[in-house]
């Protein structure tokens, strides 16, 4: 499956499907949601013992307009919240 198709599935394709407008795309208007990552280096490092633990790979994570992982190192930043059908 190519790259796009698959970050597709992951972000607009469910998001749209369960009714959130404005998530999961990229365009004016919308929430900042964002991940910059190298496809080739990506990898999780959690295990069973340490399910928390950050993946590689993943440089630069944006939430709602706020920067929560800088040069692979989370920001202590924590904008999310909790989205629900129809209401957000």
């Amino acid at each position: 499956m190519p790259l796009e198709a698959a970050i597709a599935k992951l972000t607009s394709v469910p998001a749209s499907r369960i009714g959130l407008r404005d998530r999961g795309i990229v365009r004016e208007g919308a929430y900042a949601d964002l991940v910059v990552f190298d496809p080739a280096t990506v990898r999780s490092t959690a295990t069973y013992d340490e399910p928390r633990s950050y993946p590689l790979g993943i440089e630069q994570v944006v939430v709602a307009g706020t920067l929560v992982v800088a040069d692979g190192v989370h920001t202590g930043a924590t904008p999310g919240r909790a989205l629900r059908h129809g209401r957000d």
